[in-house]
């Protein structure tokens, strides 16, 4: 277990609840789950909500779970409270695979169902941890390519702009993975990456006919925060406020330094003022599903799993971009939240596919919360009129909270319309009532 635990003294009293072995496997799985949801870097409501489940179904209905900026905290019915350390519970994108996060919220709806014992949920949980991931090197950093090519398409860029995506984001994405392994280089590789990325972008973007401000987008999109600042959003919609202000802080931070790194390039190496490049119209509608095969890879998902998410992101994308056209990148941006989240729900039956919640998790950077925002930092850093790029970081800034109010709507109207839809089944072995007679036979 990654985690730390830190007790008070009134947690290390022996409980009556924590007499038998069973009823302490209960605890410790409860204890154990909560900190690998919050190393999720799912929000914390959800978290709440899910741990409840499962202590209910432990025997354990007095056990809150309530996270926290640096942890998981964990209240029993007896009074006693500890606190868990958890890896990345405030980043948003968290430390755990998708893999390990499939296999986790499978585990949970096991154990929720009672179909799962807590000493077995303890042993998943462990195996879990040491599961190494699906795909190699080389796959991941095929991976790395076919996000950024996909994106690259998602932006319509020219051939040559799809070449130099794709190329740029191996580059990024190998180096990610190898200075990630250190805190101070993961801290300031996003500055590093964005002023080498905004710089070539600068110098071969125009000789390929494409804008060099979009040029650097692609490359980069792994690097930005869009899953942890629709978190962040989420959180505190759902009165998660201290949770969901450090997911925010966090968010703001990552996207500072990317910013600070792009503009820095674009002030020390000048863009070219013209570039005459036919953008590929067609390319957004491949460049989904290979977007999601790069997602797969790079994540280290099963590769059953990507039809499902598949139909996901297309669902997601055609939604939004029908709402866009109608509304404004707001107003789609709030339809994609919702379509993510139905979509997600009505495909995760599938075979092979991710829980709900796993599902759209890529639709976060299709929707491309964060990149106008990085646009329009770079464009603060050009001569000429700043409004335009004010505008675009304030459109990005809603975009994320619409997206974020889209999700959170679609989540608490199915909380609330499906047990209006649930009936409980009959087991086979009950005998069939006969009907009231008006009293006894």
């Amino acid at each position: 277990m990654r985690s730390r635990a830190r007790r008070g003294a009134a947690a290390r009293a022996p409980a009556a609840h924590r007499k038998t072995e069973t009823s302490q496997a209960a605890l410790e799985f409860v204890e154990r789950a909560a900190v690998a949801q919050a190393d999720a870097g799912v929000p914390s409501f959800h978290v709440t909500q899910r741990m409840q489940e499962v202590a209910t179904a432990l025997g354990l209905p007095g056990t809150r779970v309530y996270t926290m900026p640096a942890g998981v905290l964990v209240h029993h019915a007896d009074g006693t409270t500890a606190f868990f350390d958890a890896d990345n519970s405030t980043a948003g994108t968290g430390s755990l695979r998708m893999d390990q996060l499939q296999e986790l919220q499978s585990l949970l709806d096991a154990v929720a169902a009672g179909r799962t014992s807590a000493e077995e949920g303890l042993r998943r949980l462990t195996a879990m941890r040491d599961t190494p991931p699906l795909y190699g090197t080389a796959a991941t950093l095929t991976g790395h390519t076919l996000f950024g090519l996909g994106f690259g398409m998602l932006l319509k860029a020219t051939w040559w702009g799809l070449v130099l995506a794709a190329a740029l984001a191996l580059i990024v994405g190998g180096l990610n993975s190898v200075v990630g392994r250190n805190r101070a280089g993961a801290a300031l590789f996003p500055a590093v990456a964005a002023f080498a990325v905004t710089a070539v972008a600068a110098v071969a973007a125009p000789r390929i006919g494409m804008n060099p401000a979009l040029a650097m987008i692609a490359p980069l999109v792994s690097l930005l925060p869009a899953a942890a600042m629709t978190y962040a959003v989420i959180d505190l919609s759902a009165g998660q406020a201290i949770s969901g202000a450090a997911r925010l802080a966090v968010s703001v931070q990552r996207m500072v330094l990317l910013a600070f790194g792009a503009y820095v390039a674009s002030r020390l190496v000048p863009n070219a003022s013209t570039y005459g490049g036919t953008a590929l119209e067609w390319a957004p509608w491949l460049g989904v599903a290979v977007f999601c095969a790069g997602s797969v890879l790079t994540q280290s998902a099963p590769l059953t799993s990507l039809p499902a998410l598949v139909l996901v992101a297309y669902s997601t994308f055609t939604v939004q971009y029908f709402a866009t056209d109608l509304g404004g990148p707001i107003l789609g941006g709030f339809a994609a939240g919702v379509a993510a989240v139905i979509a997600a729900g009505a495909f995760d039956r599938l075979p092979g596919a991710l829980p709900s919640y796993a599902g759209f998790v890529p639709v976060f950077w299709i929707v491309v919360p964060g990149a106008l925002g990085l646009q329009g930092a770079v464009e603060l850093g050009e001569p000429g009129d700043h409004l335009n790029a004010v505008t675009e970081i304030g459109i990005a800034g809603m975009v994320i909270v619409a997206l974020a109010v889209g999700i959170l709507f679609a989540t608490l109207t199915s909380d609330i319309i499906r047990p209006l839809f649930h009936r409980p089944a009959i087991l086979p072995s009950e005998p069939p009532r006969a009907p009231a007679h008006g009293g006894p036979g």
